[in-house]
């Protein structure tokens, strides 16, 4: 054993092997439909590099069913990244393109901040909850 096998003193050792959470432990997605045709994708948990691909490809997937409206439910989540302000981003573009409205639950200073910071809250029709 060499001195950098050691653990700094006074800190107890910490394996990393197998710590790596997989990205389904992060965030949970759900989708719901409701009488009118409204499509509801609710997002708990952290929405970062990891898990933007997951996010990305249930939302596309929702929105070629081209569904009256899309509601994205942020209510859920923590933490907001860059990943996943460009698939909100994306999809207001893909959105917009075939003429599905979109509109963002954002009640979490998680979510609103991030897209107040980057200019972003402007693309978005937001609401604080899913009533209409």
């Amino acid at each position: 054993m060499t001195t950098s096998d050691l653990p700094a003193e006074g800190q107890p050792e910490m394996s990393t092997e197998g710590t790596e959470a997989p990205f389904d432990d992060v965030i949970t997605l759900s989708t719901s439909t409701d009488e009118d045709g409204v499509v509801t994708v609710k997002v708990v948990g952290e929405v970062d590099t990891f898990t933007a691909p997951v996010l990305r490809s249930t939302l596309d997937g929702q929105l070629e069913q081209s569904p009256r409206e899309l509601v994205i439910d942020l209510s859920g989540v923590q933490f907001l990244g860059s990943a996943g302000l460009a698939v909100l981003v994306e999809t207001q573009k893909s959105a917009r393109s075939r003429e599905v409205a979109l509109r963002l639950i954002a009640t979490t200073r998680a979510v609103t901040r991030p897209l107040e910071v980057t200019g972003l809250i402007d693309l978005f029709t937001i609401a604080d909850s899913t009533a209409r």
